[in-house]
């Protein structure tokens, strides 16, 4: 949780894999965008990336 208590949680609706993904601060979701844009990274990919950064 961010400073405060308060939270960046949202919902990113991912082109890679077309269905939205739940991220909880606005790194999470910077790092979905650039992964998003990627054409090397594939649904796998992104699923293991977002794996990593748990």
């Amino acid at each position: 949780m961010a400073k405060g208590g308060e939270s960046f949680a949202g919902w990113y609706f991912c082109a890679t894999t077309g269905g939205h993904i739940g991220y909880e601060s606005w790194p999470e979701r910077d790092r979905l965008i650039l992964l998003d844009a990627d054409p090397q990274v594939r649904g796998h990919l992104l699923a293991a990336s977002l794996a990593a950064l748990a």
